[in-house]
């Protein structure tokens, strides 16, 4: 008399197991070193001047303008101002692993970036389901802070900055 209803949940717990599509949090890698955006330095001061002559009808008219500017980094003045140390410079194994990725159409997309041989050498770049220029990416560098995706040829097709932890933006927007 039970049989009717044990073997329809029997199927439902058998299928349910099967349909797991995210593996343990355990078993998923776990970065070292995120990528940390760049420290900007804490404060610029910028001076202009400008002189202007004009005649008009034997009648002189000087006008002599000038202008300052100041622009402060919030969070890098903070950090001097408390003596904390900015984080060290992102290094190339630091970028390493798999990028998700946003292309020109908008749809998502996987990048690799593979360790390089050498330290100043490109490393290669495999990208999986991606279009437009993420498509003709094979290899990757940095220049700076700055990470340069280039074809086979060394042409650069994007160029994307830390802008947050673990997120690079420019051309694209890159994650992990």
């Amino acid at each position: 008399m039970h049989r009717p209803i044990l073997l329809p949940v029997s199927v439902v717990l058998l299928l349910s197991a099967c349909q797991m599509e995210n593996p343990p949090a355990a078993s998923q890698p776990v970065q070292a070193n995120p990528i940390q955006p760049v420290a900007s330095a804490p404060a610029r001061i910028s001076d202009s001047s400008s002189t202007t002559t004009t005649t008009v009808q034997g009648n002189t008219t000087r006008t002599v303008t000038e202008s300052s500017s100041v622009s402060v980094d919030a969070g890098g003045l903070l950090v001097s101002i408390l003596g904390a140390s900015a984080p060290a410079a992102n290094t190339a194994s630091d970028y390493v692993g798999q990028w998700r990725a946003v292309t020109e159409d908008n749809r998502e997309c996987r990048v690799n970036l593979n360790a390089p041989r050498t330290p100043n050498a490109p490393a290669i770049a495999q990208t999986i389901g991606c279009s437009g220029d993420l498509f003709a990416v094979t290899r990757w560098s940095l220049r700076g802070s700055e990470l340069i995706l280039s074809d086979a040829f060394g042409n650069t097709q994007i160029s994307v900055r830390p802008t947050a932890v673990n997120r690079l933006d420019g051309d694209i927007t890159m994650w992990r």
